[in-house]
């Protein structure tokens, strides 16, 4: 009971220094680390050894993957790749469609960029799509909020659903296919509430386009006028997800495993050197290769990078503490004597964590390291509770967060608006989230 009390104080500790005092995560989530070890009666020098060790496994596993996928993303950017991504899949759906294409094309962009960069980048093209097609504004904002938000808690290499890959040691090509599964149905069963007659009727305002949303939409045709090819603008992204995906099932089902090939694949599909080469293919991008591209860019991105670095980091230092007081067996058996089912469990925690403080990658790394201690006592893959805890982190977006703010400012909307097109529809995709990955649970383990 005594481990019990530990974990449950810890976790109100980090809410009230995250949420109320404004203490950074990294700073609260290494600080109720060392406090944890210490208050369970380890050794302090066991408690400094162990805070070292799941700071540094961490690293170990993601902390390239990471700033490799910030590098893709932000290159992307600024070479007009991500709009060109978007420009084609609206242009291959169609106006006609135009609520299910926006949540698919910010479902594809999110994917190297974050979602909040995401938003900025296509609010002006749904602007006009909104005026062209005389649709209501917010059907498309919170289609785009949709789509943007599902593949980046969902789908590598986005930082979230990495980290937590790393802390529990989950398959990333198995997360990456579970998730790209899971999100296909919160795309669409989303679209029903975006389109329902709740939001057309109550909010049937067309977008009303200023001289600078014109100037921005502009700017966004011009990127996509010089933008690389098609082709160029998705190989940086497709490439490492296709040599993940494929090692995963090579290593899987492969009974030859001392063959070159096998060695070649095992290689080059381990997730940090297929970013690499993710990385090394967005250099195709530019028109001319110069040290604005491999040193000004790249350190934007290794700047962007670094807080999700250090937090994902820290995150396993607080999982390697639990791990090594015992928590986990203690709390397993009071789980399982419930009868709450594993990936519900992992759902709640990342939801609750994710409403208390704002952060979906707090959220994400919070709960795995949670989680971490309990895995070998639950009936659940690490693949399984990767995608779970990245449902959660999706449920229940509140004006504590940043992307709240992002699309509520960006849309022009108050408080109450932003309510409906955050809150209201990430609620939607949370629960549609949970059955997904309870019914995906039935497939595979």
């Amino acid at each position: 009971m005594y481990s019990i009390i530990l974990l449950v104080l810890s976790i109100v500790l980090l809410m009230v220094l995250i949420s109320k005092l404004r203490v950074h995560a990294f700073l609260s989530l290494l600080m109720v680390s060392l406090l944890l070890g210490v208050a369970s009666g380890m050794p302090l020098g066991a408690v400094a050894d162990t805070v070292a060790a799941g700071f540094g496994g961490t690293m170990q596993s993601i902390g390239i993957v990471i700033v490799c996928g910030v590098v893709v993303g932000e290159i992307l950017e600024c070479t007009g790749g991500a709009q060109k991504i978007a420009d084609s899949i609206l242009r291959l759906v169609g106006i006609k469609r135009a609520p299910l294409a926006t949540a698919v094309t910010g479902g594809v962009v999110s994917i190297p960029t974050f979602c909040d960069s995401g938003f900025v980048i296509l609010n002006p093209v749904i602007k006009a799509l909104s005026k062209k097609g005389n649709i209501p504004y917010m059907v498309l904002v919170t289609s785009l909020m949709c789509g943007l938000l599902t593949t980046h808690s969902l789908v590598p290499p986005t930082p979230g659903p990495i980290a937590v890959a790393g802390i529990l040691e989950a398959d990333v090509g198995k997360v990456m296919i579970y998730g790209l599964i899971v999100a296909i149905p919160i795309i669409l069963v989303t679209q029903l509430w975006c389109n329902s007659k709740f939001i057309k009727t109550r909010y049937p305002e067309i977008a009303e386009t200023s001289e600078e949303d014109a100037n921005a939409n502009q700017k966004f045709a011009e990127l996509v006028a010089n933008s690389p090819s098609t082709f160029k603008s998705y190989l940086p992204i497709v490439a490492p997800i296709i040599l993940i995906v494929v090692r995963s099932f090579v290593t899987q089902y492969s009974r030859d495993t001392e063959g070159m090939a096998y060695q070649m694949i095992n290689f080059i599909g381990t997730p940090y050197i297929a970013l690499l080469i993710g990385t090394l293919l967005s250099f195709l991008l530019p028109a001319k290769l110069n040290g604005e591209v491999t040193d000004t860019w790249v350190s934007t991105a290794i700047q962007k990078s670094a807080e999700i670095l250090l937090i994902t980091g820290i995150a396993g230092c607080y999982g390697k503490i639990l791990q090594a007081i015992g928590v986990g067996d203690v709390l397993a058996g009071g789980i399982a004597g419930l009868g709450i089912p594993s990936i519900v469990l992992h759902f709640l925690i990342s939801a609750i964590v994710l409403m208390a403080q704002g952060s979906a990658t707090v959220a994400m790394t919070t709960t795995a390291g949670i989680i971490l201690p309990l895995l070998p006592a639950l009936a659940i893959s690490p693949e399984l509770a990767t995608i779970a805890i990245a449902g959660g982190s999706m449920c229940g977006v509140l004006p504590m967060g940043s992307y709240f703010w992002c699309v509520t400012k960006l849309s022009g909307y108050d408080i109450k608006k932003g309510y409906v097109a955050v809150t209201a529809t990430t609620y939607v995709m949370g629960i549609t989230a949970l059955a997904s990955v309870l019914l995906l649970s039935f497939v595979v383990r």
